[in-house]
């Protein structure tokens, strides 16, 4: 070794460090883009990005804000491809697979909102529902995708809830924005409204009555992480098996691995707000009580959940039957709302011709976070 060599690796050794430990540093991980709102169901994707848990795994995660709700670009952004993915309403890329023929592929069931959705009437109720039965009025909700229309049809035909059945095809249905929806519910020209916390409580403050949420039909509102099918066959698998140990780490660092009603680590919980009032909300100036209010109104899955709504073959559990037996598999909701989408429209695909279920990253995950 020549005196210039020895004098390198003395440096090295001196400063602690090596030079492999300098190529790994230098590095660059494969990034992913995936698609977000300002909602509370995906603070998983905050908190895993503020604790570096992304990077920590093998991937370079970028997050692409979309508007609050039901918005349109963020849907047609992971449906047409401009997106590596996102985690939404599954209900709504089935729609488009379906209706517009975008193939879609499914890599799993993370969440559901459990209260955040919400139907409100305005009092009194017979009057409102008389207004919609007739189209005087119209129906407002801040998406006209599978899962919200059949949130409102479960309703409507409940009659353990009420005196009249009748199905959301017989009542004129308009999509809002959700602040817009506010505004036509007190106006009366939308009665029957359904809008989303945190918006949903401008009409309960108008004198809105809430008489139905989405903790009433458990699993409706069922969410979790979707790409275009071309996109998903070109880009590498094991960024997606890092995505979903990173979802789950972020979960787990919130809530703790065995949760079972998404109650914070209050260890952590200001730290977790913190971060949720800066990441989640934007700085919007979201308070500490509304965050611990709208965690409550959702269910992220613990470790054992996951397994129970993914790898569950069956495909033939209704929404309607979750407490005689469990949680909804994700084939049989993803089955149910396809049906529910051809009902309503003939011209819709069968589902099996643009839908593709792959759960090997989500198995991949779990098996490498086994020990951890």
């Amino acid at each position: 070794m020549d005196v210039k060599a020895a004098a390198l690796v003395f440096f090295l050794v001196l400063v602690g460090a090596t030079p492999s430990c300098k190529v790994a540093e230098s590095q660059t991980l494969p990034k992913i883009r995936l698609g977000n709102v300002p909602w509370q169901g995906w603070s998983s994707l905050d908190v895993a990005l503020e604790k570096g848990f992304f990077a920590e795994e093998g991937v370079d995660v970028e997050i692409v804000q979309f508007g609050v709700g039901g918005d349109p670009k963020f849907i047609e952004a992971i449906a047409n491809g401009e997106l590596d993915g996102g985690f939404y309403i599954q209900g709504a890329l089935l729609n488009n697979a379906l209706e517009k023929g975008q193939p879609i592929t499914y890599l799993g069931e993370t969440d559901w909102s459990y209260g955040g959705d919400q139907i409100v009437v305005r009092p009194p109720l017979q009057s409102s529902i008389d207004a919609i039965q007739s189209k005087q009025r119209t129906v407002g909700a801040y998406s006209l995708t599978s899962t919200s229309l059949l949130l409102l049809d479960l309703y409507f035909r409940d009659k353990s809830r009420h005196s009249w059945s009748f199905s959301v095809a017989d009542v004129s249905v308009k999509e809002r924005l959700a602040q817009d929806l506010v505004t036509s519910f007190k106006s009366g020209e939308d009665p029957v409204s359904l809008n989303f916390d945190p918006v949903v409580q401008d009409q309960v403050v108008a004198g809105g009555e809430v008489v139905a949420t989405s903790a009433t039909y458990p699993g409706i509102i069922s969410e979790g992480l979707m790409v275009n099918s071309d996109v998903y066959k070109r880009t590498n698998k094991d960024l997606y098996s890092a995505v979903l140990r990173g979802w789950i780490r972020g979960m787990e660092y919130m809530y703790g691995r065995d949760h079972k009603l998404n109650a914070l680590n209050l260890a952590r919980a200001d730290e977790v707000i913190e971060i949720m009032q800066r990441r989640t909300f934007l700085a919007d100036g979201t308070s500490k009580e509304a965050i611990m209010s709208y965690l409550g109104n959702i269910r992220i899955f613990n470790r054992a959940r996951i397994e129970a709504a993914n790898f569950d073959e069956r495909e033939d559990v209704k929404l309607i039957d979750y407490p005689t037996k469990g949680v909804q598999p994700l084939r049989s909701h993803l089955r149910e709302l396809s049906d529910f989408i051809r009902a309503q429209n003939p011209a819709a695909v069968e589902q099996s011709s643009k839908v593709t279920i792959d759960l090997g990253p989500l198995r991949r995950a779990l098996d490498d976070l086994k020990g951890r």
